[in-house]
């Protein structure tokens, strides 16, 4: 996939399916609509790029680490088929730093790496004659990981390396190291495929008009106003992926490749937005839930109902990838380049498993309010304050997730845990309530 030349327009079709799968075929007219009906802006960045190569680089980093493991006699079986964003197990991994620095024996250039066995290399040795001290010592640290023999000097370490049994393991690093040097080019070609990309982001660096070019592209899709320019300044410099739909007559969609291993992920997040956009006199109110200006009380820089909104677009956004890949369809990345758990992305785990019961109980009348902007029949199920609770519930964790590291603090006793319990436990009365009015309604039909 060219990340640097992506056409939104050729997964309609995909996006299409995906979410009528989700939201119901009643649907599919509106999904498709709303979909051909908005505007797109792909761009790119030097820094999203910048960041996109590093991503590419360390897979593949870690990708010849394990098959350097497996070329030398190590059993790595287990992590055939694994994709290459997983981290390996722990045991795995320092059989990796131990042997060639970890994954930067392949992301450093070789000469410069002086770690297990590349301290025994004579080409690293002459390029690093400065460092022979620090060579010594790895190689006496390496000796004794590889052999456990109790050698603490460089003395020690010619008189081992002298024996039979010693110039036998000296003979196998240096098989070692052709078999390290070999996979190495294997790295080296590769980012010979990444050049395209790094030639991108040298051109952006250094040509401003590329970069106004750039500008005035993404300007011309909105308007050039001085809120527009600054909008656009912001977009470029961040790289954020967003929809705009307010005061507009159509919602207008940027995105960019962003975060490795999250392509059709993030996409399929934007598209949501897109789906759910609510249009009112022929302007764009929102999307979903997020229809009002009025500020978060928990945190100043968002919106009153945006992170509720987000949660639960995140939540379709994981259900719609998961369906997408369960039938084999990758679209902006290679199936081994993609991410697998999602749920900690954007909007916290936490907010989200609050919200499973929610959706799951609800959902019809969920995915009916979001899309036609309707919460008649929503509220009338639920009622309106017990969904304003919800949202304050919903908000009040997310600030404790973002200001108060709730995520890093679940298992201890502090302040923050302790405000965390009695919103799980206003949940769980919210939820209790929802029930009680949805009973009461369903009595008096």
């Amino acid at each position: 996939m060219d990340i640097l030349n992506i056409n939104l327009e050729e997964y309609f079709g995909e996006i299409i399916d995906v979410y009528t799968q989700i939201f119901g075929n009643e649907y599919r007219e509106i999904i498709e609509e709303k979909i051909k009906n908005a505007d797109y802006v792909t761009y790119s960045t030097a820094n999203d790029v910048s960041k996109y190569i590093i991503f590419l680089e360390d897979c593949k980093a870690r990708e010849l680490s394990i098959k350097f493991l497996k070329e030398i006699g190590i059993d790595v079986s287990k992590l055939e088929g694994k994709k290459l964003t997983e981290e390996v197990p722990n045991k795995i991994r320092r059989l990796i730093t131990e042997y060639i620095g970890g994954y930067s024996g392949f992301t450093y250039k070789p000469e410069q790496n002086i770690i297990g066995i590349r301290a025994f290399d004579k080409n690293v040795q002459k390029e690093n004659k400065e460092y022979m001290k620090e060579i010594i010592k790895n190689q006496v640290e390496f000796i004794y990981f590889l052999t456990g023999e109790d050698i603490y000097s460089e003395e020690e370490l010619k008189k081992f390396l002298n024996t039979p049994r010693g110039k036998e393991i000296y003979k196998k690093i240096q098989k070692y190291i052709e078999i390290y040097n070999e996979i190495f080019k294997e790295y080296e070609e590769y980012l010979k495929s990444l050049e395209p990309l790094k030639e991108f982001v040298r051109d952006k660096r250094n040509s401003k008009e590329i970069e106004d070019v750039e500008f005035y592209e993404i300007l011309s899709k909105l308007g050039d106003t001085e809120e527009n320019r600054e909008l656009v300044n912001s977009i470029k410099k961040e790289g954020r992926l967003f929809v705009i739909v307010k005061n507009r007559e159509r919602p207008i969609m940027f995105y960019t490749a962003k975060e490795g291993g999250m392509l059709d992920y993030s996409m399929l997040h934007e598209f949501c937005h897109v789906i759910e956009t609510q249009i009112e006199n022929g302007k764009c109110v929102g999307s979903g839930f997020d229809t009002e200006e009025e500020k978060n009380p928990y945190r100043s820089d968002k919106r009153k109902y945006e992170r509720l909104n987000e949660n639960i677009t995140d939540i379709f956004s994981v259900q719609g990838t998961r369906i997408l890949h369960g039938k084999g369809k990758y679209l902006l990345e290679q199936e081994l380049l993609t991410i697998d758990d999602l749920m900690e992305i954007n909007t916290s785990k936490i907010t989200k498993n609050m919200l499973m019961p929610f959706l799951k109980r609800y959902k019809k009348q969920i995915i009916k309010a979001r899309i036609t902007g309707c919460t008649k029949d929503l509220f009338d199920l639920i009622g309106e304050d017990n969904f304003e609770e919800l949202n304050d519930c919903i908000n009040q964790v997310d600030y404790l997730v973002a200001e108060e590291n709730l995520s890093k603090n679940l298992k201890g006793k502090s302040k923050t845990t302790k405000r965390y319990e009695e919103e799980l436990a206003r949940l769980e009365k919210i939820y209790r309530d929802m029930e009680v009015f949805s009973s009461r309604e369903e009595e008096t039909r």
